[in-house]
This record gives C-alpha cells, structure tokens and sequence, in this order.
C-alpha cells in the first residue's frame, strides 16, 4: 500500500513538472490559448494589485502597485540579498507594460518593459509580443 501511494505521488509530480515545463515560452502559452491583457487590463489588473514573481534576473519580487502609475516592494536576489524598490509605471495603447525603479538601498536605477499574458486565472509576464522563444515569467496577483 506504502509503495503504492508513493508511485501516485511520484506520477502526480511528474505530471505537474511536465505541465510547468510545457509553458516555458511565449509560443507555448499562445498553443495553450493565452491572450495578451490589452491596456485597460492590465491597468486594471495592476492598480491596487499586490503582485509576485520571479524577475527576469532570477530575484524574487513583491511589488504593490498604486494606480497612480507608483509602484513600491522588495525584491530577493538569487544570493539572498534583500533589496528595497520603489518605482513607476505605465501601460501603452497596444498594452505594453513598461516600468522604471531605483533600488532604495543603493539608488541603482532599471528600467525594462513586456507584456501580461492570461490563460484561465493564471498571469505572465513576458518580454515580448513577438518572439514565440520570449521566456515567460509567472505573476502572482492579489487585490
């Protein structure tokens, strides 16, 4: 009984590592019938919105966004490093989400623009709107 639960564990986890792995694109999520949020969604979706992730660097993000184009968090680089952020953004008419930051404990400054994407309740940022290879990154959202 033991050997077999433990065999429906392992093929459950398998299953859901396959699934991960099968969206890890901006070609993948469009197969899997993702739609792009145009700009009055993704406004509406950030204003207010507590969000997380992984960053394009690999650091964990936790970002509240104001809807007055503010936004404010932390991030966690991949050494552990904490680091203070505080930052605006902006959506363009075609819904490319672009945004500027400075890190508060050293004033370095990024920019850096992409896209949301929806499948279902599930949101991603990708860099991208055109190239099918973009790397997608995961969005948590909670208002």
């Amino acid at each position: 009984m033991r050997h077999g639960l433990l065999a429906a564990g392992l093929i459950l986890l398998g299953l859901a590592s396959t699934a991960a792995l099968a969206q890890s694109s901006l070609g993948d999520l469009l197969d899997g019938g993702a739609k792009k949020l145009s700009k009055d969604a993704v406004k509406g979706t950030l204003g207010g919105a507590h969000v997380s992730g992984k960053s394009v660097t690999g650091a964990d993000t936790e970002y509240d966004y104001k809807p007055d184009g503010y936004f404010s968090g932390n991030l966690m680089a991949a050494d552990g490093t904490r680091f203070g952020v505080v930052g605006t953004w902006t959506v363009d008419e075609g819904g490319k989400l672009c945004g500027e930051w400075t890190l508060t404990q050293n004033s370095k400054r990024f920019s850096g623009c992409g896209f949301l994407y929806a499948i279902g309740d599930r949101l991603y940022y990708v860099e991208s709107d055109s190239d099918k290879s973009a790397k997608i990154y995961n969005r948590v959202i909670k208002k």
